[in-house]
Formats: structure tokens, sequence, C-alpha cells
């Protein structure tokens, strides 16, 4: 057996930890802790499926029609298991392996669980998942696939890691994210990779569940540049869905008028609903030190960021992933992120995981006549709506739909304007007319946003 010597830092009190187990919060006050350095594990225990070296590639076609020309996007869905957790598990039962242990537990809402799942089988070792109702059904095959055994706690992510903290479970490794910080470690590899692979950057935009993997790419840039290797770390860029978005709302400070129950919790993002997220504090200490950005996206607009991001760059990613488009779209209508600014949008896992999005993508492919109307419809009125009160141009919205042309663009926008879901302004001193959306509008979109939620 080879015992690891970790030494940990305390990110709210200063405190340093020497410790040889795991601890995730520090003995003294409390305080999320992180790993400052360990020794590296003996390469007789070390695991690996082939994860890591995934491509960031160029845009080639949503660059040019949003007019931003470096922007990139980091394909995670190339790992092993089609997810960036495949770089943790395979640290963690490295780790599991060097101190002999038979027992794995994980606690997750999905792509954590069945990466520990497939690198324990290679080791021939017991995975036992402890899930939440609200899972996506493709990942929790994927578990049953790589022969984990599953138990079923509570309706979200915290759910279950409760229940992982039961002490029962002692004998277990950890390989739940958020209590073992080793996790930090094999995630912030993405900074590093990205560097070597396109050079400096000005934001990363990051899909936030508990927080985690904007910690981690925060720590592998912060890293770089304590190294040298950096002139400035990147902005931190986190986004969730509106349907609930408790770190967006803390930094954002939007106080909530009443809470949303669980049963009213519904997203096509599941990965990423977690009621209270573990790093939250720490992530937006992250994005106020990288002078950062944090964004909600309405939930309509999930399904059409994974129809862009498909069949514009060919990447098929899950639905938090595809909400990192919808941010950079809103985020430069907002003028927030700058069209000359180099940024890079992680792409966490593949929408095969995802089998509803495949079924709701393919009953919009196949739906006709009033359908494709009213889905025509839905998208300039998401579209009008990110906005917000700058408005948009009819020559926009063609640029952003594609393959509609202009005057059936401005039919739709007149039927919209009819209908009082839209106005129309002009600018000062000018000719050309734009569009704002309307209270009306909005409780309307509000509306057809329930629905796609519900099914």
């Amino acid at each position: 057996m080879e015992v690891l010597e970790i030494e940990y830092l305390c990110k709210n009190c200063g405190n340093i930890v020497h410790n040889n187990s795991i601890i995730s919060k520090c003995p003294k006050c409390q305080g999320i802790v992180w790993i400052k350095s360990f020794n590296e594990i003996n390469r007789d225990y070390k695991v690996s499926l082939g994860e890591g070296n995934t491509p960031c590639i160029p845009s080639k076609r949503l660059g040019d029609v949003w007019g931003i020309k470096n922007l990139f996007f980091k394909d995670e869905t190339h790992n092993p298991t089609n997810s960036f957790k495949d770089r943790a598990a395979a640290l963690l039962i490295s780790h599991a392996r060097s101190l002999e242990y038979t027992k794995v537990i994980c606690a997750s809402n999905g792509n954590q669980g069945a990466s520990v799942a497939a690198y324990a089988s290679l080791e021939g070792m017991y995975c036992l998942n402890i899930i939440p109702e609200k899972i996506d059904v493709g990942k929790k095959a994927q578990m049953i696939a790589y022969n984990s055994d599953t138990l079923t706690k509570g309706t979200f992510a915290d759910d279950a890691i409760q229940e992982a903290l039961n002490p029962e479970y002692n004998t277990y490794y950890q390989c739940t994210p958020e209590l073992n910080p080793l996790t930090i470690e094999g995630q912030k590899t993405i900074a590093y990779e990205i560097l070597d692979q396109v050079g400096e950057i000005d934001g990363i935009i990051i899909p936030m569940g508990s927080g985690g993997l904007l910690i981690s790419v925060w720590k592998g840039y912060q890293e770089l540049y304590d190294l040298g290797q950096l002139s400035k770390i990147p902005k931190m860029i986190g986004v969730q869905t509106q349907t609930y978005s408790p770190i967006v709302n803390k930094f954002r400070k939007i106080k909530e008028k009443k809470p949303p129950t669980d049963e009213e919790i519904n997203s096509y993002a599941l990965g990423i609903l977690v009621k209270e997220p573990f790093y939250g504090d720490l992530v937006i200490r992250a994005l106020r030190e990288t002078d950062g950005m944090a964004i909600a996206i309405q939930e309509s607009l999930i399904l059409n960021s994974t129809e862009e991001l498909a069949r514009k760059e060919g990447i098929f990613a899950e639905p938090s992933s595809a909400l990192t488009i919808a941010a950079l779209n809103s985020l430069l209508q907002q003028n927030s992120i700058g069209k000359d600014e180099k940024i890079v949008c992680l792409i966490t896992g593949s929408g095969l995981k995802t089998p509803y999005i495949l079924e709701a993508l393919s009953t919009r492919a196949k739906t006709a006549g009033m359908g494709n109307i009213l889905s025509t419809k839905l998208k300039i009125l998401s579209q009008i709506a990110i906005s917000k009160e700058k408005g948009i141009y009819g020559s926009k919205l063609k640029e952003m739909m594609g393959s509609i042309s202009l005057p059936a663009i401005y039919q739709h926008l007149k039927e919209l304007e009819q209908k009082k879901l839209i106005t129309r302004k002009k600018k000062e001193k000018g000719k050309l007319i734009y569009y704002i959306i309307t209270d009306k509008g909005k409780k309307v979109l509000e509306a057809l946003e329930t629905l796609i939620a519900l099914f």
C-alpha cells in the first residue's frame, strides 16, 4: 500500500492541513479545502482509459454568424465515457488502488457516477452509485453497463451526497466530487490543455451545478499564472438555467420572491440541477477575482442551442453544455463580451447521454405546418428577449436564424407585433427599425418555457 502525502489549503481561513486521508472541509473553520500539493501516485497504481487531450476546436460557422472571430469549443465529449469527469475518475481510482480499496462509492446526478463506474470496472472494484430521482437516464444506463450498483436517494444531487456521508460507507473509497478534492486536481488539466492548444484566452464559459468544474479550471489557470505561463487569468463565466440558478442569483444579488418547490424545478439540463451548490461561495470569489460573469439562460433556448451547435459545428452536446452557446449569444448581444475577444465554450458531455433530447429534437424535426411556424416564432421571440432593452434588427435575426429568408423573418415579426408580443422602435436620427419584447411577450415566452419543461 502506498500512502499519499497531501497538503491541503483552506480557501476560507488560509489554514494549512497535512493529512494522508481525503478531507473536504477545514478542521479549523469548516471552510472548503483544496489540495496545495501531493506526491505523485506510483505508476504501478495508475489507471487510464485514455482520458484528456481533448480537442479545442475553432468555430467554423457560429463565430461568423455572431461576428466573433476567435471562438473555440473545448470538446470533452472525446473522453472515454464522453464527459470531462473521466479526468477526475482516472485520478480517484488510481488513488483508491494505491490505498488497496476494493469498493468505491459515488454520489452524483450523472457524469461523475458513469465515469467512476467505468474506471472501477477496469480494475475489478465494486462500485456503488447513489443517485437522485432527477437524473439523465442515459447516464444511469452507463453506470449499469459498467456493472455499478445504483441506489436512488432523494430528488436532487444534494440528497444523494448526504447519503454518501453515512458511516456505513466508511469502508468505501469516496469518489463523490464534492467530498474529494482530488476531483479538482483531475479537472484542472483542462486549463493546461487550452493554453497548450490555443494559447492565452480572454474568457471561458462554463456550466455550473455544484460549481466544481469552474473552480477546477480557475485553479488550473491560477497555477499557470503563478508559474509565469500567463500574462493574466482569463474571465471565468458561469452559466445556469433560469429554472434554477442559485449561484447566478447570489452573484447578481437577486432575491427570489418565493423559492420554487422540488416539483417546479424541472429542466432539460438535469446535470446541473443542484439545490445547494457545494462550491457556490468559492465560485463567486472566482468570478469576482477574474472580473467574470454569471448568467442564467431561459429554458426555451436549450433545445435551440443544442441544435445550433450540432448543425453548425458538428458537436452534439448535452443540454448543460449547450447552455454555454446560449450564454455566449446573450452576452455578445449585451456587449458584455467583445467580438474581438478570444473565448472558449466548454462542452462538458455528449448529447447521447440524454435520450429525451434526442426525442425532443426528433419530434421537432418531424413536426410540420403549424408546429414549424410555432417553433420559428418561439426562436425569434427568444432572440428578441435576449437583447432586452437594446432590441434587435430584422437583418440581425436573419444572421442568427440561418436558413430562414429575410422576408419570412419580417412576416413573423409582423405577426408577433400584431399579437402585441413585440413592439418596434427607430434609432434616433436613423431609419433602421429594431424590435423589443413586450410584457405580454415575456409572459407568453414564460408560458411556452413551462410547457417545454413539462413535455
